[in-house]
């Protein structure tokens, strides 16, 4: 963000010229005692193009109020609550400082900045002017409530004017009924209340940026209810005051009225510009009332391990177990507890996240993970309802969810009974009491080290099989409390930067010869390579493969230099001390043409022993010793040819060798051959740290 304080030199000489609208009658107020300071304030004139104007009274003007409060910075940062001294419906008048007692005292600044209405916890720093925009904003009939319209004036003398932070959304309603209250929020979480930072350039032109945790919904309250007409004709407008904003997945709003409520959303990108009004066509709350069946989780069973058939599987209630889960920032899996899903008749899904305003971040905590301490990104088992508002479709006991991203899961609808999970002996069971969303988990691996596979840790982050959301029903009529009426959509739990001072050391390929593996080929000729593990499919290779998957690289850094960093690196063979030999050993008679074919070309990356390497560390670019040029991965998720992904778990690193760029589908597409050995486009290998 841009700072006040690089205008600092030119704010005195620029905005004289432009901040005043009318000759001054009166003598600068500088030096006066308190009690006696006085400043002049008018507003920016509204826009004029048809459809953008702020229509606030009948000359499309704004205009004060008897008693306003605004605060003031007079050449300093200290803040001091100033009052209109004129009558309602002034444009333009004074303010006087409100004596209260107070000394404090602040830094110089060489000009004056005045926010309007007052806050008292608004203050200036070296991030700009901090302040409030308003979550809760009061309706007024054809116009914003007193107190939404924030508004910044930045000038080097004490006549002020005015210029509108926000711009405006226009709601309106029919349907005969008397309206209560309205919540906006937008389908992508975007931020539209609560915490702020303001930029402001020489000719008072002031930028706004919502902090990382504003808000995402702004409610209008009714002081009383707002009766409705019956037509369109006759519908009523309700005005929203919101910081420029695209909501780029459309925006939800909720009418709670007398006797009901009412839900209209639209999908289509709406930007509200500053000082300009967006309008939305009236709408009859009444018209297909919609109704919503309203439920809470009460239990989140899962099933999930390696051997069923050897009882090798585990049935455990994730919620009986919050220490499992990472808890930062009140995100824990009991964050779901106070959440209302709530299915309205019209096919949309609304999660409510509960007077916390919290989901669940979907990460194993590393404190109870008996591996190697470190936590894990369940996300992609897990993550299967929509988050804040999306669409549901029940087609007899399926039941189709389509998150606002457009991504969607699917899950049977189950009643009351006991559950037996296939092929499980002794036999593992789940039991429903009132109904659940049972969605099979797909993605997961089993693993056959005894150590591991018979861990509630393994049955949760490695072999997930089946989850059942138990719900229990709210009562017909029931209505969400508007305290727990928030959303929690735009969060995601990013793991720490890596440290690039971990580098040195040594690390060995990911998970060895058990799942999850480290070795990994994006291959395959036309539109659909996959991720494939060649340790996976071992029956292409001679035993020699197994080799591979306990090698080390001990990294050193010997300098870093702006953006460059050197060292060296050893591939070195791990305890069978041995490497793979590369060769294509599959038997299938198809192939004969290719056995034995030679692929250290795709696969021997990393050269042996001790070499010199150095870092890019702009494009995240190794070149190694034998000329090699790999990508350096850190943690997360890593995007490839036609959308394809892999995920770097926590704390480790993954280095990736662009082997060709995709073909056209040949005759062996999808298989194991064209994979391999045709097409292979990506080689990945992940580490993880040792010592």
């Amino acid at each position: 963000m841009r700072r006040i304080a690089l205008y600092l030199g030119m704010a005195a000489a620029a905005v004289v010229a432009s901040c005043s609208v009318q000759e001054k009658e009166f003598e600068a107020s500088k030096g006066l005692k308190l009690g006696e300071a006085r400043f002049f304030a008018s507003f920016e004139q509204p826009a004029a193009e048809e459809g953008t104007k702020v229509y606030v009274d009948e000359n499309l003007y704004l205009h004060w109020n008897a008693d306003d409060r605004i605060s003031l910075f007079n050449q300093s940062t200290v803040n001091k609550e100033f009052v209109f001294t004129g009558e309602t419906g002034d444009e333009y008048g004074e303010f006087r400082e409100v004596e209260n007692g107070s000394t404090a005292t602040g830094n110089a600044i060489p000009y004056v900045v005045a926010l309007y209405p007052y806050q008292s916890g608004a203050s200036i720093g070296a991030n700009g002017l901090s302040l409030t925009m308003p979550a809760v904003q009061k309706y007024a009939e054809k116009s914003f409530g007193l107190g939404a319209n924030t508004m910044i004036s930045l000038g080097a003398d004490d006549n002020l004017q005015f210029k509108n932070m926000g711009g405006y959304l226009r709601v309106s309603l029919y349907g005969g009924v008397s309206v209560n209250s309205i919540t906006l929020k937008g389908n992508n979480g975007e931020k539209i209340a609560g915490k702020a930072n303001v930029s402001m350039s020489a000719d008072g032109t002031a930028t706004l940026a919502m902090a990382e945790d504003a808000s995402t919904g702004i409610t209008l309250t009714c002081a009383n209810p707002v009766a409705l007409g019956a037509t369109a004709e006759e519908s009523v407008d309700f005005w929203f005051v919101v910081p420029p904003v695209t909501f780029s997945k459309g925006f939800t709003v909720v009418v709670n009225y007398e006797g009901g409520s009412a839900v209209k959303s639209t999908d289509k990108s709406v930007t509200v510009k500053r000082n300009r009004l967006s309008k939305m066509s009236p709408f009859d709350v009444n018209a297909n009332p919609p109704t919503a069946t309203t439920y809470k989780i009460s239990h989140m069973w899962l099933w999930g391990g390696t051997g069923q058939q050897y009882g090798g599987t585990k049935v455990i209630d994730l919620l009986t177990k919050p220490d499992y889960f990472n808890k930062e920032d009140g995100r824990g899996i009991t964050a779901l507890v106070d959440n209302y899903y709530s299915l309205w008749n019209d096919g949309t899904f609304v999660n409510y996240a509960g007077e916390d305003a919290r989901n669940w971040w979907f990460v194993y905590s590393g404190s109870v993970n008996p591996v190697n301490g470190k936590d894990v990104d369940v996300r992609k088992f897990y993550d299967v309802l929509p988050l804040s508002t999306g669409k549901f479709v029940i087609d007899g006991s399926t039941v189709t969810l389509t998150k606002a991203d457009g991504t969607t899961t699917t899950a049977t609808w189950v009643g009351p009974g006991t559950y037996e999970m296939p092929n499980s002996s002794p036999v593992k069971s789940v039991t429903i009491t009132t109904q659940a969303l049972m969605f099979e988990i797909k993605g997961g691996a089993e693993s056959w080290d005894q150590s591991v596979m018979y861990t509630d840790y393994h049955a949760i982050t490695g072999n997930p099989r089946a989850l059942f959301i138990e719900l229990d029903q709210m009562p017909d009529g029931f209505v969400v409390p508007e305290a727990s009426q928030t959303t929690d959509a735009d969060f995601k739990y990013e793991s720490p930067e890596f440290d690039f001072s971990t580098l040195p050391g040594k690390w060995n390929v990911y998970g060895g010869n058990s799942a999850p593996f480290g070795i990994w080929v994006l291959g395959g000729s036309g539109d659909d390579p996959a991720f494939v593990s060649p340790i996976d499919k071992s029956w292409c290779w001679d035993d020699s493969i197994w080799r591979e998957s306990d090698n080390g690289l001990t990294i050193k850094v010997t300098s870093v230099s702006g953006t460059s960093a050197t060292g060296t690196t050893n591939w070195w063979s791990g305890n069978d001390g041995k490497f793979w030999n590369y060769i294509w050993k599959h038997t299938s008679t198809n192939w004969t043409d290719y056995y034995e074919t030679d692929l250290s070309k795709y696969y021997d990356q990393i050269p042996k022993g001790e070499k010199e390497f150095t870092i890019d560390l702009t494009t995240m670019t190794a070149t190694l010793g034998n000329g090699h040029e790999a990508k350096l991965l850190t943690p997360g998720v890593h995007a490839f040819a036609y959308g394809k992904t892999i995920e770097v778990p926590m704390d480790c690193i993954a280095l990736a060798f662009h082997l060709m760029d995709p073909v056209p589908a040949n005759d062996y597409r999808w298989k194991d051959l064209d994979r391999f050995l045709l097409s292979p486009l990506e080689y990945v290998i992940i580490f993880e740290k040792t010592e």
